[in-house]
């Protein structure tokens, strides 16, 4: 063994794991007081860990023998563990799973945010833990043996799955019949495949497939139609689309058709294929359940949704509000939530499509604003958006978040700005990895 001072790559030391942190790492500690990050180990581990970076403030390491396990481990069900890098806590009982993930929300508050004695409550869990997944984004890996599947830990590698454990059965029917095509197969078909997206409505069973690629010949998007319908009846159609998926995508030609509905409660909605949703119905439902609790609407309210989706949040909250404004930047996403608002009868209600710094100046010059609701995405809201909500006298905010982190950070410069965080609410819509829904409630403490 080499001594923690003169650690390099390559070289092994032994460590004991005593917690868990954000992205899902074990943290030990070396002898030289530097902090340790390990992934795939449980609090209580002694392990011998191979370092794969050594910095002068923290060590990245991987787990090479467990010497001692920790009693908090259980066996992962699936065999792609650790290889693929969809998952990051399948060795650990899942309310082990939900305990830590409430510690490191804590942590963060306390580090990220300088926030202390913010309340709260014990994560929810909307589904099960395996098979939750109404959505998939299957990566493809072109060459001389083609692989479908995910990303690997850290890499861009495609690690070639059968089965995920974490989607519902459907969708590992389509994966099932896309690697089984034969006459030709899927890359023949589609030369230019970089991914294929894959959604499915909790509540109406419909489902829709996206294909990023550049082929142009319609006559392959109905033979991949029929193919998956054999094994999903209820498919709806298959759209092609070229150009990076998370930029905007451009698209080419479709068979059937580009959208779904899904049924939440009493309310539909139509979600284009290339519009965000949670990872399900169900995850959504329970998300905008606690949204509605919170906001606690008598019917008075003008409330503004800001990065408001396809009307998740803006249909329900649009039937009990005076009014209610929805900002989207999606083109795609901000078109279907003007036709859900519409359908589902929320008469004094619109949506602005534009990215929520470049209007809500404006929006919040027509004040005032009972509620204001922020969903952002990962990256959290900008500071430039804070700032104008914190001088524009809003009395309560509802921050809807899927990353813990920024969450943090946005808490903290809301407080200092004059809100109180009355209570998070944890949600834990991924289970088996540490990504983790939060729903706050924040009120003015000064006028």
């Amino acid at each position: 063994m080499s001594t923690p001072s003169s650690l390099s790559a390559g070289q092994r030391v032994q460590v004991r794991i005593e917690r868990l942190v954000f992205q899902g790492n074990g943290l030990g500690r070396l002898p030289d007081g530097r902090v340790i990050f390990v992934p795939y180990t449980a609090p209580g581990d002694l392990a011998e860990i191979e370092i794969v970076e050594a910095r002068t403030d923290f060590v990245r390491g991987r787990l090479g023998r467990l010497l001692t396990p920790s009693a908090d481990r259980t066996a992962p069900p699936c065999r792609y563990y650790t290889t693929c890098g969809g998952c990051q806590w399948q060795h650990l009982p899942y309310a082990s799973q939900l305990h830590w993930k409430r510690e490191i929300l804590g942590e963060l508050l306390t580090r990220v945010g300088k926030l202390d004695g913010v309340p709260v409550a014990d994560p929810v869990a909307p589904a099960g833990p395996w098979e939750y997944r109404a959505r998939a984004q299957f990566k493809i890996s072109r060459g001389a043996r083609p692989s479908i599947g995910f990303h690997q830990r850290e890499t861009n590698r495609v690690v070639d799955i059968d089965r995920c454990p974490l989607l519902d059965s459907r969708l590992n029917a389509v994966l099932t019949a896309l690697r089984a095509m034969r006459h030709p197969p899927l890359h023949r078909l589609f030369p230019g495949l970089q991914e294929i997206w894959v959604a499915l409505g909790s509540g109406t069973g419909e489902a829709v497939v996206s294909l990023f690629a550049g082929v142009r010949e319609r006559a392959a998007i109905r033979l991949l139609f029929h193919t998956i319908r054999a094994v999903l009846p209820t498919l709806q159609g298959v759209v092609l689309l070229e150009g990076d998926p998370r930029q905007h995508p451009r698209f080419v030609d479709r068979h059937g058709h580009g959208a779904i509905m899904e049924q939440m409660g009493d309310h539909r909605f139509r979600i284009d294929a290339t519009s965000f949703f949670q990872v399900s119905g169900l995850a959504a439902g329970a998300v905008t359940s606690l949204v509605m609790d919170l906001a606690a609407l008598s019917g008075r309210e003008r409330v503004l949704d800001l990065y408001c989706g396809v009307g998740t949040f803006s249909v329900p909250l649009g039937r009990r509000a005076r009014e209610i404004v929805g900002v989207e930047a999606s083109a795609a996403a901000a078109t279907d939530g003007v036709y859900n608002l519409r359908t589902n009868g929320c008469g004094a209600a619109r949506i602005v499509q534009a990215q929520v710094e470049q209007v809500l100046p404006a929006l919040l010059a027509e004040g005032p604003w009972d509620l204001v609701v922020l969903d952002p995405p990962r990256q959290g809201v900008s500071r430039l958006a804070l700032e104008a909500i914190i001088g524009a006298g809003v009395s309560r905010l509802i921050y809807v978040s899927c990353d813990p982190s920024t969450l943090a950070r946005d808490l903290g410069v809301l407080t200092r700005g004059g809100f109180r965080c009355v209570g998070l609410h944890p949600i834990d819509l991924f289970p088996q990895t540490f990504h983790l829904e939060v729903v706050g409630l924040l009120e003015r403490t000064e006028v």
